[in-house]
């Protein structure tokens, strides 16, 4: 049984990860998902000024609650063990690292369909993921 991490935004394509993985495990047993969203740390000087760190952090919790919330609810009905985890940072980087430290056998993650011309310009975080990781990534539109 496989160990898998799924990073997620609230988007449409991320929830289609988590049930791309719901329909897969007919055949290729779960044993748990970790669910990952990263957040985009608040530029210092901008955003930030005049918030506590306690502020930030509620802020961050706060986005990350909402971002897991739809995938949270899909591994819920469908009886799937699971992980929440929000972290900060650069998102590719990330789901490298929790993907690491939670003993991921593999990731599943949303694209957006990107075409490889878009994605040259504007940077995939999934092209980054496949470059940085060396588990089996499956890419789910």
């Amino acid at each position: 049984m496989k160990r898998i991490l799924i990073p997620v935004d609230g988007s449409q394509p991320s929830l289609h990860a988590v049930q791309a993985l719901l329909a897969a495990r007919a055949y290729d047993p779960v044993e748990r998902v970790a669910l990952l969203t990263v957040q985009i740390p608040l530029q210092s000087g901008k955003i930030g000024r005049g918030l506590s760190q306690a502020d930030i952090d509620a802020y961050y919790q706060d986005e990350g609650a909402a971002a897991l919330q739809a995938a949270s609810d899909l591994l819920s009905k469908a009886g799937v063990p699971f992980d929440v985890r929000v972290e900060i940072g650069e998102a590719a980087e990330t789901i490298v690292r929790v993907a690491g430290e939670s003993n991921a056998d593999e990731i599943y993650m949303g694209s957006r369909g990107l075409g490889s011309v878009s994605s040259l310009f504007m940077g995939s975080i999934a092209t980054r993921v496949l470059h940085l990781t060396d588990l089996p990534v499956t890419l789910v539109k």
